[in-house]
């Protein structure tokens, strides 16, 4: 999401078609306490998992800058494996491990 969808696209919890924003952590609290950050600026968090799940939300993947909802953020961290980044960060990993 851009900066200035960040400053345009708050919503109240509940609205429908509120954007989403993912999270990724090691740290069950630090994790809940960016939500409600994220929460409290008004987009809807989608927690992504551990740290390590932050690369499918980095450039050069689909999630990277998208100003969609919860629904899709969601689908696009699943969606994330089959790509051709995720193929790469796989075999990446594969490889340093």
């Amino acid at each position: 999401m851009g900066y200035h969808d960040l400053e345009d696209g708050a919503r109240p919890a509940g609205t429908p078609g509120r954007k989403a924003i993912a999270v990724a952590g090691d740290d069950a609290g630090d994790v809940a306490a960016v939500a409600t950050l994220v929460d409290a600026l008004g987009f809807d968090p989608v927690v992504a998992g551990p740290l390590a799940e932050g690369a499918r939300s980095e450039p050069g993947t689909e999630l990277f800058g998208a100003n969609v909802d919860a629904t899709e953020v969601q689908a696009m961290l699943a969606r994330f494996t089959t790509s051709k980044r995720g193929r790469a960060v796989a075999e990446a990993r594969a490889t340093h491990h």
